[in-house]
């Protein structure tokens, strides 16, 4: 679902402009009718101090979201053994910001703004009220068509080309899902319920959230209530013992009355 179009920004760099607007229609197209996935395009962040940065896509599902830079890396780039970027253009070197560092405080200050509002944001389950701590935040950097990054401080894990994206998302949605019913069942995985997914997005776009406006959820946000059984049926009910499990090892097994009778005749 996408609730924030893109929108072509005429003051931007026309090469990291034509990649960014790929990257939004390569997200409409996989996404735009997926209640389970939303979408928002150009969404500040604060970063530091009196300072926000622009985050071009943010992909949000039910374990986590996805943070998409598409206008960063366009040209020539070059990457020193210190992590230091910079970009040729007209043949001379001109220092860059390091796009994956600066993304490393976005993604904590997005962990910090969703935590100091986690009462709002967060439905209870079963009681207990999930926090952010563990909620994870990737991040990916689209590199722009017949552009080059060369250099000995290169880590290319999370840069990919904009025809790679929706698969790489796909990815990460289905290893999380899997990582849910492997371990534990579930119980060290983060998952949130639409309505929050819904409610997260409203507040990173700066909207009053409205939870009866949103998709109905499919998971149990409140807590399991007892049911009596009707009258004149019987209700089955299940009991779990708390007491420890004890081992009967054969040699203390006794014979019933009836065989040591049989036995002793």
């Amino acid at each position: 679902m996408i609730l924030k179009d893109y929108v072509h920004r005429p003051d931007a760099d026309p090469k990291s402009e034509e990649t960014c607007a790929d990257a939004a229609t390569r997200l409409r197209n996989a996404f735009k009718t997926n209640e389970d996935v939303v979408v928002l395009n150009d969404i500040r962040v604060p970063y530091d101090e009196g300072r926000t940065v622009n985050v071009d896509h943010i992909v949000l599902h039910s374990y986590g979201m996805t943070l998409i830079n598409s206008r960063a890396i366009h040209g020539k780039i070059e990457i020193n053994y210190r992590g230091e970027w910079s970009r040729s253009i007209r043949g001379r070197e001109v220092a860059m910001q390091n796009p994956v560092e600066m993304f490393k405080y976005v993604s904590r200050n997005i962990r910090q703004m969703l935590t100091a509002d986690i009462d709002s944001l967060l439905t209870r389950s079963k009681g207990s009220q999930k926090t952010f701590e563990n909620m994870p935040i990737d991040v990916l950097f689209i590199q722009a068509p017949k552009s080059a990054i060369v250099g000995t401080g290169i880590n290319n894990s999370s840069i990919i080309f904009s025809e790679s994206l929706t698969q790489s998302i796909n990815r990460t949605f289905s290893a999380y899902k899997k990582r849910e019913f492997q371990m534990y069942g579930g119980l060290d995985t983060f998952k949130i319920s639409r309505s929050d997914m819904y409610a997260i997005a409203d507040f990173l776009m700066g909207k009053e959230i409205d939870r009866s406006s949103y998709p109905d959820s499919s998971e149990t946000t409140t807590a399991t209530k007892s049911e009596k059984a009707p009258e004149g049926k019987r209700g089955i009910v299940k009991a779990q013992s708390t007491r420890p499990v004890k081992i009967i090892k054969g040699k203390n097994i006794k014979p019933g009355k009836a065989r040591r009778e049989e036995q002793e005749g």
